[in-house]
């Protein structure tokens, strides 16, 4: 079953933190959706990339960050992939236990099958949209060495494009014996100013829910789901430089 969690703004140890718990504590035979904004300028980077190089891509990007700033969080991910700039995106997180079959589904698979929904969805309220091409070696898990230091600079196979080539959506995962975290976003600034991300929300977590083989639920109670304990030394993690500079 899967399960569409309310709306949250938090910074970016606490979005990272809930991620975490999720993955943790999710319960046997459920999966839950969850959009999130961010309260400040926040950067997060994949779980294998360097601290020293990604403080200095940031800062000498077209728009950039200065996470030495107090007003600027930069934040080490547990998913993969590069570098994602939160000032301007939509950011979303899938958390499955691994007792749901689609959370064995291979890495490559199960990114083209979110990302087809993602298009789906963007068609549903009339945006045009298409897979990147997958190459031959599509099917092998790419090695740090060839994931791209910026999220939204060169797509990598099946992210979601506009027809033009520009990079719309691109999302990277983490597998653990609980089960499995998938955290994507948006890019806004590819998009109609004028999107209705709320019925966007709505058709994704549809198309998600039968493309993953799910049927939609809600929770009476979702408290179950967030053990406030675990959150909390989440929260330490992702905001301490044991966690982010360790690389």
């Amino acid at each position: 079953m899967l399960i569409a969690l309310p709306n949250a703004f938090g910074d970016a140890a606490t979005n990272m933190a809930i991620d975490a718990a999720l993955l943790a504590d999710m319960p046997v035979g459920l999966a839950a959706f969850r959009h999130y904004g961010w309260q400040g300028p926040a950067a997060t980077f994949g779980y294998t990339q360097q601290y020293h190089k990604v403080v200095s891509e940031l800062a000498s990007g077209h728009t950039p960050i200065e996470p030495t700033q107090a007003s600027t969080t930069l934040t080490r991910r547990m998913t993969g992939g590069g570098i994602v700039d939160h000032r301007n995106d939509w950011t979303y997180a899938l958390i499955l236990n691994s007792s749901v079959s689609a959370a064995s589904t291979p890495a490559t698979d199960l990114y083209a099958q979110i990302h087809h929904a993602i298009s789906l969805s963007l068609d549903k309220i009339g945006i045009d949209s298409r897979l990147a091409p997958c190459p031959r070696h599509c099917k092998e898990t790419p090695v740090a060495s060839e994931i791209p230091t910026r999220c939204f600079i060169t797509p990598a196979a099946n992210d979601v494009l506009r027809p033009d080539g520009q990079k719309i959506a691109g999302a990277a995962m983490k597998r653990s014996r609980q089960g499995l975290l998938i955290q994507g976003s948006l890019d806004r600034s590819s998009l109609p100013g004028t999107l209705n991300f709320i019925s966007f929300q709505n058709h994704l977590v549809e198309h998600l829910a039968s493309i993953l083989d799910l049927e939609l639920g809600e929770l009476e109670d979702i408290r179950p789901l967030f053990k406030s304990e675990r959150i909390e030394l989440e929260k330490q993690r992702f905001a301490g430089d044991a966690w982010n500079r360790r690389r």
